[in-house]
């Protein structure tokens, strides 16, 4: 090595390397000052670039070639060939360089290349650096592909997963899983849009990387993901996932229903106590909105048409007539602390007399799972023997991936103690029938508004005259309470067959739980 040549010491690194565990950047500086003060090169200047060289345009590196152009360097010091390049069109320019003289010298702690070298020997050389990059593109496509088949994720950990190298694949996160069910559970149940959705987000912890609340897309990205119902998709075809999904098919599809219902979160007036604004309707199809106002010698609220479809003569109608309407409309379905306690009873019983026939349900269940396992594998076979064309294969894939994972939804929740999938929802029922059955809830109007709006559906004022359908299963329970409290009780007979009060409480019973059970069927 010449003295006179004035050498750019240029160092790279870059983050898809680990797997080569490419010497960091101080590394590479030390040794290569070492290098060049073993064989006395005058080193111009150091220069450090932390970027991948697979495609052109890296900014140090190319500063460093117009410097060298400009003559400011006639030589590059360098731990490997492929820290210069590793695409064709910048190996050309290096290689163009030094052929015609520009670049006199490019040293290696290995190896010096002349301008004689640029022809065959860098080729072969920069061949190799070139070759890494497709192979390595290759290798990694492959193994994605095969991590799929085999139910992996190979893509970056989504919100509320961590990834388990022992298991190799995503598991759920103990500190944000939660997280994940919470959101799903409270955008299905209508209380967010996607912006309210991204301050709660923003509240439990979950921000961007610049420290931001998710965008609007962000959060849209994260409830239409079906990564969390145990599918997963990737560049256009859909795989079978073997992690544990954070919720059900059952809730993520109510989610996408609710997506397609809300363009943009309903905006609420914050300061004013209108428990009842955001309910009801008018008669001409307006909501009703809410105002104080002087009357009788006080202030009070009233609530009135916003007479967004146009012109509307409806009459105000004060709150205390609203309430004391909606009061009379949910009496039918108010039960006493001892009703609610007779129809816990049957519901324990019914747990009991079902918890035997789970396995058979069960069973039931991995029945149909395996004709869809084989239906899938025939699938395959045929696409691979060129039998069925690409389309025709991926669409039909995603049908039976998409059922094998509601039938897994199923085996979960039969696998759940005491048939959870229909005993806790008729619980919580019961718990709201109860409520309106205790003595202080005419007092309290949130509670009322709740009550409402969980039971009730075509919510309307008309003429100062509140009304309002049950939904179900609550549509029918009235009737049968009805029937209850005409009927002569003997509460010597526990069974349900020889108590009149309680055969009727448990035709109560068998109406909520086929009502839930046909709520839970994939």
């Amino acid at each position: 090595m010449t003295a006179r040549i004035k050498y750019i010491l240029y160092t790279r690194k870059s983050t898809d390397e680990k797997d080569r565990q490419v010497m960091s950047l101080d590394s590479q500086t030390h040794e290569l000052r070492a290098l060049g003060k073993r064989e006395h090169a005058f080193i111009y200047e150091t220069l450090e670039e932390s970027k991948s060289a697979k495609l052109p345009g890296r900014p140090v590196f190319n500063d460093m070639l117009d410097r060298i152009e400009r003559g400011e360097a006639s030589g590059i010091l360098c731990w490997d060939i492929d820290r210069l390049y590793r695409n064709p069109i910048d190996e050309g320019r290096v290689r163009w360089l030094l052929q015609n003289g520009v670049i006199v010298s490019i040293r290696t702690p290995t190896r010096e290349f002349r301008p004689e070298d640029a022809g065959l020997l860098m080729g072969v050389e920069g061949g190799r650096a070139t070759d890494y990059i497709i192979r390595l593109a290759r290798n990694v496509k492959r193994g994605n592909q095969e991590k799929l088949r085999r139910g992996g994720w190979p893509g970056p950990k989504p919100l509320g997963y961590i990834y388990d190298s022992r298991l190799r694949n995503i598991v759920p996160d103990p500190k944000k899983a939660n997280i994940v069910q919470t959101v799903f559970e409270e955008y299905a149940g209508g209380r967010h849009g996607l912006q309210s959705l991204s301050s709660r987000l923003f509240e439990l912890g979950v921000k961007s990387r610049s420290g931001r609340a998710w965008s609007k897309f962000s959060v849209w990205q994260f409830l239409t993901n079906r990564l969390y119902i145990g599918v997963m998709e990737w560049k256009g075809e859909t795989f079978e996932g073997k992690y544990k999904p954070l919720i059900s098919s059952e809730l993520f599809n109510a989610v996408q229903k609710v997506l397609k219902i809300k363009s943009k979160p309903r905006k609420v007036r914050h300061g004013h106590n209108f428990p009842f604004c955001g309910i009801f309707r008018c008669s001409c199809g307006s909501m009703m909105t809410a105002q104080w106002a002087k009357g009788h010698g006080g202030l009070y609220r009233y609530y009135r048409c916003t007479r967004k479809s146009g012109e509307c003569s409806e009459p105000y109608v004060q709150e205390g007539r609203v309430k004391e309407q909606c009061l009379d409309a949910l009496r039918p379905l108010a039960l006493t602390r001892e009703e609610a306690r007779h129809v816990r009873a049957v519901i324990d019983e019914r747990a009991a007399q079902e918890s035997g026939t789970l396995g058979e349900a069960t069973k039931a269940v991995e029945d149909k799972l395996l004709p869809l396992q084989d239906k899938l594998n025939r699938l395959t076979h045929g696409y691979i023997d060129q039998l069925i064309e690409e389309d025709s294969y991926r669409h039909a894939k995603e049908e039976i991936v998409l059922q094998k994972a509601a039938l897994k939804d199923e085996m979960a929740r039969l696998g759940k103690s005491r048939a959870n999938y229909w005993i806790e929802p008729a619980r919580e029922v019961i718990d709201s029938l109860e409520t309106l059955g205790k003595t202080d809830f005419p007092e309290s109007l949130p509670e009322i508004s709740q009550q409402v709006q969980n039971i009730g559906t075509n919510h309307l004022i008309s003429r100062k005259t509140v009304t309002f359908s049950f939904s179900t299963p609550y549509d029918s329970i009235p009737s049968l309470l009805a029937s209850v409290r005409v009927t002569p009780s003997d509460s010597s007979s526990p069974r349900c067959d020889l108590n009149p009060e309680r055969q009727l409480w448990c035709v109560l019973v068998d109406h909520l739980r086929t009502f839930f059970q046909g709520q839970s069927s994939p």
